[in-house]
């Protein structure tokens, strides 16, 4: 990824992160730390579409086994490890 200092923003404009934005995200650098992330527009899409990380943990769980079978399983397996040492 190509960074970019804000300074060269303020002088050149968009223009400064044009070549670099059509193979990348652009990171754009204030004292030497990235302070902003300039996307492409089908990027910003891409990562918008669908569903949210919240709208994920909003849905009821798909768990297949109770809290007694996760505990054995957990317990047969720590034994597994005391027993190959």
């Amino acid at each position: 990824m190509n960074s970019i200092p804000d300074p060269e923003i303020e002088r050149r404009g968009m223009s400064a992160v044009d070549d670099s934005l059509r193979i990348d995200p652009v990171p754009v650098m204030e004292n030497d730390r990235p302070r902003y992330v300039v996307l492409a527009a089908e990027d910003d899409a891409h990562m918008t579409a669908g569903p949210s990380a919240w709208d994920c943990l909003d849905q009821p769980s798909r768990a297949t086994r109770d809290k007694a079978a996760i505990d054995a399983d957990v317990a047969a397996e720590r034994d597994a490890w005391k027993r190959s040492t």
